[in-house]
């Protein structure tokens, strides 16, 4: 028969310790989708980069006549498939020239009530 000592889990203490399993799951599910969401902001940051110093070059070595504002209207309608809903504002003055690029970033984000946030990131430069 049974011995006075006792053996095995009680049921409490089982669902206490799935409950702390859950909890403990629930977290690095969160932290997942967090990686992710700063994984992505940094691959389109790391794109914002790389574009405007295309862009750059592409002033410095075609700034005389037309043939920039050719390749800027070129690179301008390219841009959106690389950052989403990307937009930019340019301006020069002979060697120097200045520029602001904002774009979407690709994962949602939602404040606690669960709207989601409408979230720009940007990048300027002048020199």
């Amino acid at each position: 028969m049974f011995s006075h000592g006792q053996r095995g889990l009680s049921l409490i203490e089982l669902m206490i310790s799935l409950t702390l399993f859950a909890i403990g799951i629930l977290a690095i599910i969160r932290l997942q989708f967090l990686s992710f969401r700063i994984m992505n902001q940094g691959l389109l940051r790391t794109v914002a980069i790389e574009e405007a110093s295309n862009l750059l070059v592409r002033y410095r070595v075609l700034r005389q006549g037309e043939a920039f504002n050719a390749a800027f209207i070129q690179w301008q309608n390219e841009l959106p498939q690389w950052l989403p809903q990307a937009t930019v504002a340019f301006s020069a003055l002979g060697p120097f020239c200045s520029f602001h690029l904002k774009w979407q970033p690709l994962a949602a984000v939602f404040n606690p009530d669960g709207v989601p946030l409408d979230l720009v990131d940007e990048l300027d430069y002048s020199g």
